[in-house]
């Protein structure tokens, strides 16, 4: 929905002219002040003045004018803003203007009527420091890189050419805000090469400076020429960056005993040592997320942790210091969950426990099939948590797991109670299969393909190594569906961001325009020629 919009706005306002107007979104009882006279007029050239008056047809007010007022380029001093009688609002400039250049005072959403409340959208001032008004413009969108989603209200901002350090530490040239469909356009701007960048700007001070600001870029260099009879048109791709050094966002102790420490980038190694105490069997098992940026940390003994004080460390490099400070007392059962898996030809039945497994009894867990105990085999554990069984049940056939008492033992010593779970498999009848035909792929970095369920998690997954364009999944249930892929440049398996420092830009992903409906018994088809 939201890409959709996105598109729809994207077109309708690039198609336009230059102007800025009001955008419509159904009846309102009441108008939006509106901006009848300026002194000096809108448009002044050898602007001289120290302020600024604003007349609006309305008694009006003024809300979070810091935050909201945006002047493009930016001023050293901020005016001092303020409502004088009731439909004036004066811009009383701290400091002198640059030379020979254009300004622009956007009211943003600062100015509303004074009884509704409704916002004096479309309100600028443009002014020049010299002979005449720059008359330039560049357009475009901001979407988020790894959903496509549009991004509300991120500034867009412009800077000289080769000013590497403007960015996080200088003042933009000029600058703008993404409307709701994630659309920006900066007007009067001048001849020149310049850089486009754009920034969720946390802290308001116009430059990238905080680890979880998002930030996107432009690749190459904006060129504005007078001559130009069309306005640039790009696309800029946001993302979080990953922070320049490895450092504990969070960290908490889980329900079941583990220390989950989500970090700020991915990790190799993290290593936890307790400061106070020498000596001793304490260890710690990770259990990592895919893309090892968060980790469980389960301590093979959880009495008398609270005493410590824990040194997580990355390497040879401590991050920092932790407490262990369990909210609520563990339960002495371990919880057991079970999936089965349709996408093999043999069932596999997946047992998840609440805390890693030490120990399991496979003659205490029995399946039933027609009062008859089928035979399966246990995989290898590969995760501290699961049991993965493998045995043969047709498609449209269901069986019965008993799980009796002890059959399986956490590192804590807890056990279960007997459980019984009846698990069928679904007929072929009652199942769909999708074929996807990739078209427009380029370069020979392996592709991922996801089908995403309308939760967007992902329900299939398949790597396209080069030259591999069609995948066919069967078994599938039906329903609705996303399709994406991800060019995963680096081949990690997964989507990674990208690095403003070293100018990568986050990789590509596509989402297929339309959703995929699999039906029972069907064989879908979807060529998909990428764009």
């Amino acid at each position: 929905m939201g890409r959709t919009a996105f598109a729809i706005g994207l077109a309708v306002i690039l198609s336009g002219c230059a102007q800025v107007g009001n955008v419509t979104g159904g009846e309102k009882d009441i108008a939006p002040p509106l901006l009848l006279s300026a002194d000096p007029p809108n448009g002044s050239t050898r602007f001289e003045s120290k302020v600024i008056r604003l007349e609006f047809n309305e008694r009006i007010q003024l809300e979070r004018v810091r935050e909201r007022l945006l002047i493009s380029p930016p001023l050293e001093e901020p005016p001092d803003v303020r409502v004088v009688g009731t439909r004036n609002v004066d811009i009383r400039l701290s400091g002198k203007l640059a030379p020979n250049t254009t300004y622009s005072f956007n009211m943003g959403e600062c100015v509303k009527d004074l009884t509704e409340g409704n916002v004096a959208t479309g309100a600028i001032y443009i002014c020049s420091t010299g002979d005449s008004l720059d008359s330039l413009r560049v357009a475009g969108a901001v979407v988020n890189a790894f959903t496509g989603d549009p991004e509300k209200d991120m500034l867009v901002m412009l800077y000289a050419e080769g000013d590497s350090a403007a960015f996080n530490s200088g003042r933009p040239r000029s600058m703008t805000r993404c409307d709701a469909l994630g659309v920006f356009s900066l007007n009067n701007l001048p001849e020149g090469r310049f850089q486009l960048y754009a920034l969720r700007d946390k802290n308001a001070n116009y430059t990238y400076d905080l680890p979880n600001e998002e930030i996107a870029f432009l690749d190459s260099a904006l060129v504005l020429q007078a001559t130009d009879s069309i306005a640039p048109v790009v696309m800029l791709r946001s993302f979080l960056p990953l922070s320049d050094a490895q450092r504990i966002r969070g960290s908490k102790v889980m329900l079941d005993g583990a220390l989950q420490l989500i970090l700020s980038r991915p990790a190799d190694t993290i290593t936890v040592r307790d400061v106070a105490r020498t000596g001793g069997t304490l260890t710690w098992r990770p259990e990592w997320s895919t893309t090892r940026d968060t980790v469980l940390l389960w301590p093979n003994d959880t009495t008398q942790l609270s005493a410590g004080s824990y040194a997580i460390s990355d390497g040879n490099t401590v991050l920092d210091t932790v407490r262990y400070r369990a909210v609520q007392r563990m339960p002495f059962n371990v919880d057991l969950t079970m999936l089965l898996d349709e996408e093999q030809e043999d069932a596999v039945i997946h047992i998840q426990a609440s805390r890693p497994i030490l120990r399991v009894d496979t003659s205490l867990i029995r399946l039933i099939r027609d009062s008859v105990e089928l035979s399966y085999v246990m995989h290898d554990r590969t995760d501290l948590r699961t049991l993965s069984l493998q045995t043969v049940l047709p498609p449209g056939s269901s069986a019965r797991i008993t799980i009796l008492p002890k059959a399986i033992h956490d590192i804590y010593g807890g056990t279960h109670d007997t459980l019984m779970v009846s698990l069928g498999r679904a007929a072929a009848r009652s199942l769909g299969t999708l074929s996807v035909n990739l078209t427009g792929l380029e370069g020979s970095a392996p592709y991922l393909l996801q089908l995403l369920d309308q939760q967007q998690r992902i329900v299939r997954e398949a790597a396209l190594p080069q030259g591999q364009r069609r995948i066919e999944w069967a078994r599938l249930a039906p329903g609705h569906f996303t399709l994406r892929v991800i060019a995963d440049t680096n081949g990690n398996g997964h989507w990674d961001p990208g690095d403003w420092a070293k100018r990568h830009q986050p990789e590509r992903t596509w989402y297929h325009p339309e959703p995929v409906n699999v039906r029972a018994a069907w064989d879908v088809v979807v060529d998909w020629e990428v764009q």
